[in-house]
C-alpha cells in the first residue's frame, strides 16, 4: 500500500455543499478513477511528455462533481500535493488545491463542518452560511495551505 491510500482511506469520502459536491475516492477505487486521464477506455496511456498533458505521476483521488472536475495528486512530490484542472479543454493545467494530502483532509473536514444543513441548493437557501462561519473556514483553508491561491474554496462556498 502507497502513503497517500491510508490518507485517502482516512478522508472524508464525500463533502456536500449547495449545488456542488466533492467525492474522494477510498484506495481500492483509484484504479478505476484513472479512466479519461492517464488511461482510455481501451486500456492506451493517454500520459504524454507535451506541456498541456496528463503526467505519469499524476493520480487521479476524487472530482468536484458539480463541472466533473478532476482532483488530484502529484506522487513524485513529499506529501502528495492535491491539484484540479479544468476538464474538457484539451490540455491540463493544473490549478493547486492543497498543499498536502493531509491538508486536503484537513480542508475538507472543515468544509463538512460547515456544510451541515447545507448539503444542496434548497438546504443553504434556508440556511445561508453566515458571513462570519464562511470567514473562519476560509482561514482554517489557508492555514493549512499556505501559500496556495484559495479560490477553489472561496468558490466553492460561495453559494452560486
Amino acid at each position: 500500500m502507497h502513503s497517500y491510500e491510508s490518507t485517502l482511506n482516512e478522508t472524508i469520502p464525500s463533502v456536500e455543499f449547495g449545488y456542488t459536491a466533492i467525492r474522494i475516492y477510498r484506495s481500492d477505487e483509484l484504479a478505476g478513477a484513472q479512466l479519461g486521464y492517464s488511461v482510455n477506455p481501451d486500456g492506451v496511456s493517454l500520459i504524454g511528455q507535451n506541456d498541456g498533458d496528463w503526467h505519469s505521476n499524476w493520480l487521479v483521488i476524487g472530482n468536484e462533481e458539480l463541472c466533473g472536475e478532476p482532483i488530484f495528486i502529484d506522487t513524485s512530490q513529499p506529501g502528495f500535493p492535491v491539484y484540479n484542472a479544468m476538464h474538457g479543454q484539451g490540455r491540463w493545467d493544473p490549478e493547486p488545491l492543497a498543499v498536502s494530502l493531509a491538508a486536503l483532509r484537513e480542508s475538507l473536514s472543515a468544509l463538512a463542518e460547515i456544510a451541515k444543513g447545507r448539503e444542496d441548493p434548497i438546504a443553504l437557501e434556508q440556511n445561508p452560511l453566515p458571513e462570519a462561519e464562511r470567514n473562519g473556514f476560509l482561514a482554517t483553508v489557508r492555514r493549512l495551505n499556505p501559500g496556495i491561491d484559495i479560490s477553489f474554496w472561496e468558490q466553492l462556498v460561495s453559494g452560486e
